[in-house]
């Protein structure tokens, strides 16, 4: 079941929709990949960008249809986020869609971010999105308790498959964002240059204001 704080949080970030697709009983897991879109898209406004709600024909919309599962951007009519910025292509933000990597087996993304030229390519040839459309991936993990490390590893391989490992020291364009803590976690995908951002709430204002610095950063590599 979905906390009030995550649906508020959501809620305030989608201010103008009049049906956000989630409720209480909507499970947490769920809702917590909404959390972190929202907060990508106050990361985005705060720094310049434009942030709307669009459907999959790419109108803007008020009502918010969310995928509560794994699925494919070219299917189905989900809402995703467009945001653009003058000097800066235009973006769009989905969750919940598969991503072709290296090898022959697609990849879920909790939150995909990614140029709306590629997006609309997608959608014209049916085809998932590729390793290279990726501006911004963020696996969003909600637990009871701190993150196993057989999480970690699953992170690890998506980073390696899709091209998104790096030099610790260098930027990567994936993120694990967590309700929970994982010391091994951290310093294994730390290790391939995956950001952990740990204990993200609505109840942790500091650990939000860190997770948009991150976001802000992956935006301006656009």
């Amino acid at each position: 079941m979905a906390s009030s704080s995550l649906l508020a949080s959501v809620q305030s970030a989608f201010s103008t929709a009049v049906a956000l697709g989630y409720n209480s009983s909507t499970a947490a897991h769920d809702v917590y990949e909404g959390y972190v879109l929202a907060k990508l898209i106050e990361a985005a406004r705060s720094d310049g960008w434009t942030c709307e709600l669009r459907d999959s024909t790419g109108a803007v919309t008020t009502r918010a249809v969310f995928r509560l599962g794994p699925g494919r951007l070219p299917s189905g009519n989900f809402s995703h986020v467009r945001l653009s910025k003058l000097g800066k292509p235009d973006l769009e933000a989905h969750i919940g869609v598969k991503v072709r990597g290296k090898s022959p087996v697609a990849h879920e993304f909790d939150l995909l971010v990614l140029r709306e030229s590629a997006a609309n390519h997608c959608r014209r040839s049916g085809l998932d999105p590729v390793r290279s459309d990726v501006v911004i991936h963020a696996e969003a993990k909600y637990y009871g308790g701190n993150l196993s490390l057989p999480i970690g590893r699953a992170v690890v391989g998506l980073a390696i498959d899709c091209d998104m490992a790096t030099a610790p020291s260098v930027l990567s364009s994936s993120v694990l964002v967590t309700n929970q803590n994982g010391v091994t976690v951290e310093q294994l995908i730390a290790h391939y240059g995956v950001t952990f951002r740990f204990l993200i709430t609505p109840a942790n204002p500091t650990g939000e204001y860190h997770l948009g610095r991150i976001f802000r950063a992956l935006l301006n590599t656009a």
